[in-house]
């Protein structure tokens, strides 16, 4: 409909300059031009009104709402998205977007022990649309740059300042709620309305950095003494157990010894190591070491 009303205005101006414009000869018979408003009035008086139309028409786009201005004041209308008639050259529309907007911030405090703890937020918010008109009157249309970050700034600063600067990390969720708390209730009196606050990131100083760095591989080295020790204390203990067992089973073997069974035990190697010779001296018995051939005949006379 724009782009129509501004082809009419146009077709209006041109054919009003052509009805203007007039072309005759004078008394010397040279051509002469002579331009006459009058004559194309009615058409420039088509064209302002179409003008006239075309400015009293505004088209709001959706996700904004727009705050309706009398000379510059706000006159408590808000329009909703779509097409709106208003007074020309009287009123104006200022669009206020009511949707979910982005904002992120990187803001520095300081650490319960006096670290210096650099902070990323990232915030999400949108304006309350029953309220664009006492956003406009309050902020005009700068939510941002007004409250928006000096809320963020005031609730890090002022949580982050809870804690030690090793705590934020492992607190991440309690620190995100309490920034949280804090900016929705700040913004909440201007009619904006948080939908969530997100920790990007921490970081700290190269210092603090190193000395956690240093501390964790002092805990670590720590930790593999510990465990060195009682690996040392376990095999000193199997070595022990070992030690016992072993001595257990010699004692159980010298109760089991006679001297029948180291006679069998004798005879048994020398079965295994006998080469088909009787052995000249026999060991053993009461008479101590005997000739083979006395062994003999004593088997003989047994028989």
């Amino acid at each position: 409909m724009t782009l129509l009303l501004i082809l009419v205005f146009v077709a209006f101006v041109g054919v009003g300059l052509v009805r203007a414009v007039h072309f005759f000869e004078d008394a010397h018979g040279d051509r002469v031009v002579k331009f006459s408003p009058r004559r194309g009035t009615p058409w420039f008086i088509l064209a302002a009104a179409t003008l006239l139309c075309f400015l009293s028409f505004v088209t709001v786009d959706a996700g904004s709402r727009g705050v309706v201005l009398r000379f510059g004041a706000t006159t408590g209308r808000v329009l909703n998205p779509g097409l709106h008639f208003i007074f020309p050259l009287i009123e104006a529309v200022q669009p206020i977007s009511v949707q979910v907007q982005i904002e992120k911030l990187d803001s520095e405090a300081s650490s319960h022990d006096l670290q210096e703890v650099h902070t990323q937020v990232t915030l999400a918010y949108w304006q309350d649309p029953c309220c664009v008109s006492a956003i406009w009157s309050e902020l005009n249309n700068d939510a941002v740059a007004r409250v928006v970050v000096p809320a963020i700034q005031e609730a890090v600063k002022a949580n982050t300042a809870h804690f030690d600067a090793e705590q934020l990390i492992a607190n991440r969720p309690v620190v995100r709620d309490g920034i949280e708390g804090y900016v929705r209730q700040r913004l909440a009196a201007h009619h904006i309305n948080v939908d969530a606050v997100s920790i990007t990131d921490f970081s700290f100083s190269t210092q603090f950095n190193t000395a956690i760095e240093a501390k964790v591989t002092a805990a670590q080295n720590a930790l593999k003494a510990e465990n060195d020790l009682k690996r040392i204390q376990v095999e000193a203990e199997q070595k022990v157990t070992q030690a016992k067992a072993e001595a257990e089973a010699l004692n159980v073997q010298r109760t089991q010894i006679t001297p029948d069974l180291l006679q069998l035990r004798t005879i048994e190697m020398m079965q295994a190591h006998w080469d088909g010779h009787l052995p000249d001296v026999y060991i053993g018995g009461a008479n101590g070491a005997l000739p083979m051939i006395d062994v003999l005949k004593a088997a003989s006379k047994g028989k």
